[in-house]
């Protein structure tokens, strides 16, 4: 019986974690979260799912791939209405996706607490560029095979694929990871640091909605910038991926209603404006927050290194210490431990007893 149990604990959380990527998979996929862009609507701003995928991967590990391949194959299948051969061709395309950006990450040494700038550049080189790219290269190639776009149209629908695809691993990857590991107690240690860190969101929230459905030219934009900046430098990762999850939010809301700078007769335009934006902002605000995190780290590591220093002189100066203490009442030095061989030297040069 003690020997099963854990067994059964494995394959238990493993179909919880199949259950919980699929799940996910699908919410994040859904049309009515993520309207389409375009005429054709076959462009999508950010795509979400792609960073559930990988984010599954990176804390339930391989055991979550079956959630991602059923996943991918349900939202379309179902959700986007398509044939059942190309339901399955993207559901390979998505697994392939996500398994070759976790192996890379893994290759690359990542760490799913982003504390240091190499899991950063890791992130971006590894899980939004070779990965994401090599899954739209495949999920256009199964869209051209099935006639649902022209082979001549190749190469502009898997730049759309790759960047909304690369933009889901930049915002959720990110958001997920914290929302696994976050712990309240060491983010906000206190009322007023949870106070500021609501502040801030709402903060962002209203700045971000005001400049981008507010405005025409876009000349404002540039205002969502310190908050993104208040948040990276003082909560790190736990605050600015929030943050950055908001401004792409509401960015993505504007440009599918038409509203703010994003706006513009071409739709397609509009959704590269829309995507530029949203990635220079997730970029900064990204590599900010793990630069600070870094230095923290290093901070800390340097005054855990003096305290060290400092004990070890101590325990070197107590020991190179002579061996003597002050008599309180007459104020002269006497030995704690005699030494026994200048016992002897004393005994050796008395002068010999009279007689």
């Amino acid at each position: 019986m003690a020997k099963g149990q854990p067994s059964r604990r494995r394959h238990l959380w493993t179909v919880l974690a199949i259950i919980a990527t699929g799940a996910a998979y699908l919410l994040a996929a859904q049309p009515g979260v993520l309207k389409r862009l375009g005429e054709s609507g076959k462009a999508t701003l950010v795509w979400p799912a792609s960073g559930v995928a990988l984010a599954a991967l990176l804390i339930f590990r391989l055991r979550a791939l079956p959630g991602v391949a059923l996943g991918a194959f349900v939202a379309t299948w179902v959700a986007f209405d398509r044939p059942l051969l190309v339901a399955l061709g993207i559901a390979v395309e998505a697994t392939v996706a996500a398994l070759l950006a976790y192996a890379l990450l893994r290759r690359a040494g990542f760490r799913n607490d982003l504390a240091r700038l190499r899991d950063a550049v890791a992130l971006v080189v590894c899980g939004a560029g070779a990965g994401m790219l090599t899954g739209a290269a495949i999920r256009s190639g199964v869209l051209v095979l099935a006639g649902i776009e022209p082979a001549r149209e190749y190469g502009a629908v898997m730049l759309r694929g790759w960047l909304g695809s690369a933009l889901g691993i930049l915002v959720v990857t990110p958001f997920l990871l914290v929302l696994y590991r976050i712990s309240l107690r060491r983010a906000l240690p206190d009322v007023w640091r949870l106070v500021e860190a609501v502040g801030l969101l709402v903060c962002t929230l209203g700045v971000t909605w005001w400049v981008i459905t507010g405005s025409t030219g876009g000349q404002e934009l540039f205002l969502v910038f310190p908050l993104l900046i208040w948040a990276a430098w003082r909560f790190q990762l736990e605050g600015a991926a929030p943050c950055i999850v908001v401004v792409s939010v509401v960015t993505v809301y504007a440009t599918v209603r038409g509203l703010g700078p994003f706006n513009g007769t071409d739709p397609q335009a509009a959704l590269m404006t829309a995507q530029t934006f949203v990635a220079a902002t997730t970029l900064a605000t990204l590599f900010l927050a793990v630069a600070v995190t870094e230095r923290n780290d290093a901070r800390d590591e340097m005054d855990l290194a003096a305290r060290e220093l400092v004990r070890a002189v101590n325990i070197l100066g107590e020991r190179l210490r002579p061996d003597k203490t002050i008599s309180a009442d007459s104020g002269e030095a006497a030995p704690e431990h005699p030494d026994p061989r200048t016992r002897v030297r004393r005994e050796r040069i008395q002068p010999p007893p009279d007689g």
